[in-house]
């Protein structure tokens, strides 16, 4: 059966994702006498189905043969496909399924982290991405963005590069702006893609400056973190042999802390951990701080926290 120029004009849209072929087609396949289900319909028009309802069914089929494929290939043959993925996919894919800002060398991860992608089109990767980043909870989106972009390899302290939260702002936000132009401008992520414009940004990417501006980073973890790998690392941090508490007395610890004992009666928990985050943030290493004042600072805060609690 000649399908002319335009093969989808033989499929119908309803609403939604929903589509069905019309009925002179399956007229003509009847007169002719073919054997055929819905099923095989679907298959011979698929290319020409709309996009977004292509990626839709495709991404409920599971092609084990493919599966199959890359298992068989040899760890040469891995590797050159693994490199073939754009570093924003592979960094993408990797924090959406270990969560981690840290992610080390890429093209060292196993097989199923990035088989997915392989001979995927620009669409058909973002399709993919764009369905498991509904996971991401709101106050992760900044961090998540921050390790797709590899930002972390701006800043050169050790303890502080994989923790965003306590970064100075305005560096991250324009090491973020530059890697998204970066990446704009590289023919090699729009392969395969009618976009030509480098001066303009893609829909692609607009995605991730609205939601990077829209969100923002949560302290409190990384501060826990972050300090908790800190004290760690230093011997000289002191604490108390029985209850784990520091020993400093609430007048140094006020003094540590730039405050009053009547400015310390006047505040509530989240006010103090409020002074306290300003405060540490200007002290730590990365900025040029003093790392013992740094930990005073800390050990004066979880003294005076218990007061609140």
């Amino acid at each position: 059966m000649d399908l002319g120029r335009y093969p989808g004009d033989y499929i119908e849209y309803f609403g939604g994702n929903s589509f069905y072929f019309k009925e002179e087609l399956e007229e003509t396949l009847q007169d002719k006498g073919a054997t055929y289900s819905t099923d095989d319909l679907e298959e011979i028009f698929k290319p020409f189905l709309d996009p977004h309802i292509r990626r839709i069914i495709e991404n409920f089929e599971r092609p084990k043969s493919r599966l199959q494929q890359w298992r068989t290939c040899s760890g040469q043959e891995i590797l050159k496909h693994q490199r073939a993925l754009h570093s924003f996919d592979k960094s993408r894919l990797h924090y959406l399924r270990c969560g981690q800002v840290n992610v080390g060398n890429l093209d060292e991860v196993p097989l199923k982290f990035f088989s997915v992608l392989f001979e995927k089109s620009r669409d058909e990767i973002e399709n993919i991405i764009d369905a498991k980043e509904h996971i991401l909870h709101p106050s992760e989106i900044r961090r998540y963005l921050y390790a797709a972009l590899r930002l972390q390899t701006y800043f050169s302290h050790l303890l502080t590069r994989h923790q965003p939260e306590i970064l100075d702002p305005l560096q991250v936000d324009h090491h973020f702006v530059e890697e998204i132009c970066k990446i704009n401008s590289d023919e090699a992520f729009f392969q395969g893609v009618d976009f030509t414009d480098p001066t303009s940004l893609h829909p692609y990417l607009m995605k991730y400056v609205i939601l990077y501006f829209d969100h923002t980073f949560d302290p409190g973890l990384a501060w826990d973190e972050y300090m908790q790998e800190f004290k760690w690392r230093h011997q000289f941090y002191r604490r108390s042999s029985s209850s784990g508490v520091a020993t400093m007395g609430d007048k140094e610890a006020c003094q540590c802390l730039g405050i009053t004992q009547e400015e310390l009666r006047n505040m509530d928990l989240k006010q103090l951990t409020r002074h306290y985050r300003k405060l540490a943030k200007k002290a730590h290493p990365d900025i040029g701080g003093d790392e013992k004042s740094f930990i005073k600072i800390k050990e004066a805060y979880e003294s005076l926290s218990t007061k609140k609690c």
